[in-house]
């Protein structure tokens, strides 16, 4: 049976908090899981658990922790962004391979979570090897569309608020400060400048391992924007998944769709290399 473990590591001079998922047998491989951005992150969680627990239950371990600023980590939200956070997920690679002598590490990431795997895996991970595999759930495609997006609703929010008092001129100008509200989240200029720059069709890719891009929504056939993501992955592959966009629901949502074809994707991954799916 799988062993689930709260576990705390330093990141950027602050602690960490998370949860290591161990499983009862495997063979060390590793998976380090990389929450959403702001209100998803809260929303996804039970989620995440699943996909976390299904991996241990699978001989893979898994890492879920709270970035700087966030969940029950150190430090306050409005002081970070991606970088630090991408600082956060290369130090949870180092840290849960410590504790586990784990051999190859996975990675995988939802929404803006999907864009800090991505990068991660462009990066050396612990004793400068690469990733095992990657895996992105409904990722950022464009960040400048995700900030106003956001943005809007928490304009809408206002609207709803205040009512007859509303200001729109008043609105605008608060956007302009160094501080906004973001989805009910302080957000700096600098960190909203960071999620703005996120291009996943314009950047550049050299990770070589197997990678998933996973589009969850109504239709089983993947948008094109995420098959042309996936294309430019040397091992890419596109899925799609009818699930409901659990990372903006409050309440219970079934993990099943997202978590499955997750597996069965890894199954095959592992195969392929050699493994022995447990």
């Amino acid at each position: 049976m799988a062993c689930e473990q709260p576990v705390e590591f330093d990141s950027g001079g602050l602690r960490l908090h998370g949860v290591l998922y161990a499983p009862a047998q495997g063979r060390g491989e590793l998976c380090v899981i990389c929450d959403p951005f702001a209100e998803e992150k809260k929303c996804a969680q039970r989620v995440l658990t699943e996909m976390a627990r299904a991996l241990a239950e699978r001989g893979i371990a898994a890492l879920r922790f709270d970035y700087r600023g966030t969940g029950d980590s150190e430090g306050s939200f409005v002081d970070f962004g991606p970088e630090e956070w991408l600082t956060d997920v290369l130090t949870a690679c180092s840290f849960a391979r410590e504790q586990l002598a784990a051999g190859g590490i996975g990675l995988l990431g939802l929404r803006v979570g999907a864009t800090l795997a991505a990068r991660a895996a462009e990066s050396r991970l612990p004793d400068d090897t690469p990733a095992a595999w990657l895996v992105m759930w409904e990722p950022i495609i464009n960040g400048k569309r995700y900030v106003a997006h956001n943005l809007q609703r928490s304009q809408i929010r206002a609207m709803l608020t205040e009512g007859g008092e509303f200001d729109a001129q008043r609105v605008a100008e608060e956007y302009q400060q160094e501080v906004v509200d973001f989805d009910g989240y302080r957000l700096s200029k600098r960190t909203q400048e960071q999620l703005g720059a996120i291009d996943m069709l314009a950047q550049p890719v050299a990770f070589e391992g197997p990678t998933l891009v996973l589009n969850i929504g109504p239709r089983e056939q993947p948008g094109p924007l995420y098959v042309q993501l996936a294309q430019r992955y040397a091992q890419g592959r596109v899925l799609g998944v009818r699930q409901e966009p659990f990372w903006n629901k409050i309440g219970l949502v079934d993990p099943g769709p997202a978590v499955a074809t997750t597996c069965r994707w890894l199954a095959e991954v592992r195969q392929t290399m050699g493994g022995d799916e447990q």
